[in-house]
């Protein structure tokens, strides 16, 4: 992927000899960018404070109905100022429509407390992302299994038995039960579950900044609660479990709460900001 050009306007303060910033990714739906340079003391989008790593690395994304103008301001540790605006348009989604079990959509009432306790586990789990400040994903990304189908894209409207569900966000891959699925980048396990009732048997892993990759439907766990992980490791296998019509894998992406494409993490080459 070419390096995503943005206009920018810079602060009157500034001189033409100021710090440059290189970035990756595409501001859009989804989307999700990163950026790296030298002394940088912070930075901010739209006044939500981003993290900074030691290398000057820092990301941001935009969630799946993200519109409207994002502004980025970077504060280097000479007091001098850079700032970036970003134009979102609003994106229009494909419908897809599938048959699922009726208690999925209208779970009994004996299922009703199973729900809200592993939601709260969840929950619980995402409140201690943001913890790390490292850009642990700055090694790259890769797809979590050796064969790519995808029969589910990210941001889709989903009519579940003639009604009209939650969009999906994430994505679903083809692949057969007992396929390896590998972690899309370096990352600490927040949770991992079997057999909840939406989610099946599922790991939550945390990649650093805010960014974090949840699969879905696993039939075997392979990892445990807080462990360290590398980009490429096998954390689990292809399975049917939870909310599901057959063997496959939902990965999802988030920066905190904003919903991103998964792909938009795929083609990025983050060697490139190592020669920054």
């Amino acid at each position: 992927m070419k390096y995503f050009i943005v206009l920018f306007t810079v602060c009157i303060s500034i001189s033409i000899s100021a710090q440059e910033i290189k970035f990756l990714g595409e501001a859009k739906p989804g989307g999700i960018i990163i950026g790296t340079g030298d002394k940088i003391a912070s930075a901010a989008l739209n006044n939500t404070k981003l993290q900074i790593d030691k290398n000057g690395v820092f990301l941001f994304g935009f969630d799946r109905d993200a519109a409207g103008t994002f502004n980025l301001s970077v504060k280097f540790e000479n007091k001098k100022v850079k700032t970036f605006k970003y134009i979102v348009k609003k994106q229009k989604y494909d419908v897809q429509r599938l048959r699922v079990a009726k208690d999925f959509l209208n779970p009994p009432t004996k299922i009703l407390e199973q729900i809200e306790t592993e939601e709260q586990m969840i929950k619980e789990a995402r409140a201690k992302v943001g913890i790390i400040k490292d850009a642990l994903f700055i090694s790259g990304f890769e797809n979590p299994l050796d064969s790519v189908n995808i029969r589910a894209a990210f941001g889709v409207q989903r009519i579940l038995n003639g009604k009209p569900s939650n969009v999906h966000n994430g994505l679903d891959f083809s692949a057969e039960a007992g396929d390896s699925i590998r972690a899309i980048a370096d990352g600490v396990v927040r949770i991992t579950g079997e057999n909840f009732f939406y989610n099946g048997t599922f790991a939550l892993l945390d990649h650093g900044q805010g960014l974090t990759s949840v699969y879905l439907h696993m039939s075997k766990l392979l990892v445990n609660n807080d462990q360290t992980v590398k980009k490429g490791e096998v954390i689990g296998l292809v399975g049917s479990t939870g909310r599901s019509t057959g063997p496959h894998l939902h990965l999802g992406v988030q920066w905190y709460k904003k919903r991103i494409d998964p792909m938009s993490l795929f083609d990025l080459k983050l060697e490139k900001l190592k020669d920054f």
